[in-house]
């Protein structure tokens, strides 16, 4: 014991036992620090892969709001955003929406991105999901884009007289007249411009443009003017008729008139996104609207050849009970007890329509509505205000902002087609029978305003014919219902993403 004792009082062999301490320390250190390094790289790898998986995602949110913004797509289209996938060497990214529909411009899209990549360990990969909302707002008016809006436009060309004016209508709006135009029996012109593609013929002493005490503005007729038995002068000349001039006057004459090329109704863009229309159909709805089509087949596969002008009877828009018929991008309701009609947007309806109650009416909104067959008014007024009262209750423009109030009518039909087309006459798209309407008019074939009708707003027609003793001025324009021929396309406006989350 004494022995060992001894032995183990000895300090012989401290220093192995200390250095393989040490080693051990150090060894634990350097294993911590290897760990340590390795993790911080994963992670750092990790992140990295998961902010392109991010990448991927906003990628796909841009991507969704680049196919809403397209000039071409309806954003209210609620088959425009499918689920789709990308593949890249990187990862992929698959999005999709849904839309929410409402009306009073309240429709949302729900839109979902997820970005994936490869994780480090390649057991799995990194995902990154985002969510937005998108809401759209429906487009009812803009800026005018075709300047011949503010004419009564006559397109016909090739006749001795492509236009023709008689009875005793006096012409207060600015006219054109792409070919030849004749005044006859008491017609006259009594404000311009008055632009003439083709000659000014006028066959009657009463016959003129302008008058001495009160001369038209502009007044330009390339091939010349004749009045009466006087020869043809080309330029016109400024003086009464029977001194050897021509019965004109005007601040400015010339042979050189501008060109303002007609509007194009762009039938089959209208046909697939009206709203309401043939594929989007009244989401509110009271009473019996009028029906926009009846073999159109799915919203999810439109088809433009379904413009064929296929319902057989004519839609009234005026009748005796009210009606309500609310879109996600626009409004036809009638109240027949107040005798309103609410139009909003651009409307659509594949065959003919008429208003014809016997009443003074009133519309509120701004629309174009497109009729493929044929549009009568009879016996009625549609008006944008009225004045007076009881049986004197008429229309009036005083206070008229077409900006804010303005219903026009985009006709394709033709009285020579078959019924119910033949309401209105042979080689007719519209007919004014006893009726005063106010807005614009757009017809493939004739405009015809009978001699007990009257309308104040834009004609454009294959011919336009005035038969009313007056034909009234109305407001020049600078904004329209989105719909009219010669605009651009505008459906509806997707806005910027909002409740962005992920």
């Amino acid at each position: 014991m004494k022995r060992m004792r001894q032995l183990l009082r000895r300090e012989d062999g401290i220093t192995l036992v200390m250095a393989v301490g040490i080693l051990g320390m150090l060894t634990l250190t350097g294993t911590t620090l290897v760990y340590y390094s390795g993790a911080n790289a994963r992670s750092a790898e990790y992140s990295g892969r998961n902010a392109s998986a991010y990448d991927l995602a906003e990628a796909g949110i841009n991507e969704m709001m680049a196919v809403l913004s397209k000039a071409e797509n309806n954003a209210l289209n609620q088959y425009l955003l499918p689920q789709t996938t990308h593949t890249f060497e990187s990862g992929s990214v698959t999005w999709s929406g849904t839309l929410t529909q409402a009306v009073s411009g309240a429709s949302t899209w729900s839109i979902t991105s997820t970005g994936k990549v490869r994780s480090p360990n390649g057991a799995s990969q990194v995902t990154r999901t985002l969510t937005a909302k998108v809401p759209v707002v429906p487009t009812y008016t803009q800026p005018l884009n075709n300047p011949s809006w503010n004419f009564i436009y006559s397109r016909a060309t090739g006749s001795t007289c492509d236009m023709t004016i008689g009875q005793s209508v006096l012409v207060n709006s600015p006219l054109y007249v792409a070919g030849n135009l004749c005044l006859q029996n008491q017609a006259a012109i009594n404000a311009g411009p008055l632009i003439v593609h083709g000659g000014l013929t006028m066959s009657q002493s009463a016959n003129h443009v302008g008058s001495s005490s009160a001369p038209i503005s502009q007044l330009h007729v390339k091939n010349g003017c004749n009045w009466k038995a006087n020869s043809l002068h080309n330029p016109c000349r400024q003086g009464s008729g029977d001194a050897g001039f021509d019965n004109v006057w005007a601040s400015s004459i010339t042979n050189t008139p501008a060109t303002s090329a007609p509007p194009t109704a762009d039938w089959d863009a209208w046909y697939l996104n009206a709203n309401p229309g043939p594929y989007y159909p009244c989401l509110t709805v009271s009473g019996t609207p009028p029906t926009f089509d009846n073999d159109q087949g799915s919203a999810q596969t439109p088809n433009a050849a379904k413009r064929n002008n296929s319902l057989s009877t004519v839609q009234n828009l005026t009748p005796s009970t009210s009606y309500t018929c609310q879109g996600s991008g626009g409004e036809l309701s009638w109240n027949a007890t107040t005798r309103v009609l609410t139009a909003n947007g651009t409307i659509f309806i594949d065959g003919s329509a008429k208003v014809e109650n016997g009443s003074v009416n009133t519309y509120t909104g701004s629309a174009t509505i497109y009729v493929s067959g044929t549009l009568l008014m009879k016996n009625s007024k549609l008006c944008q205000a009225t004045t007076g009262s009881g049986t004197s209750m008429t229309c009036t423009t005083s206070g008229w902002d077409p900006a804010q109030r303005m219903l026009a009518f985009v006709v394709n039909g033709n009285g020579s087609g078959a019924a119910p087309q033949t309401q209105v006459a042979g080689g007719d798209s519209v007919q004014l029978v006893s009726s005063y309407a106010q807005g614009a008019v757009y017809g493939t074939n004739a405009i015809d305003i009978d001699t007990t009708s009257q309308f104040d707003g834009p004609l454009d027609g294959s011919t336009v014919l005035l038969g009313q003793s007056t034909s009234s001025s109305f407001p020049g324009l600078t904004f329209v219902p989105a719909g009219m021929p010669g605009n651009p396309e505008v459906y509806a406006q997707p806005q910027p993403p909002q409740l962005y989350s992920g």
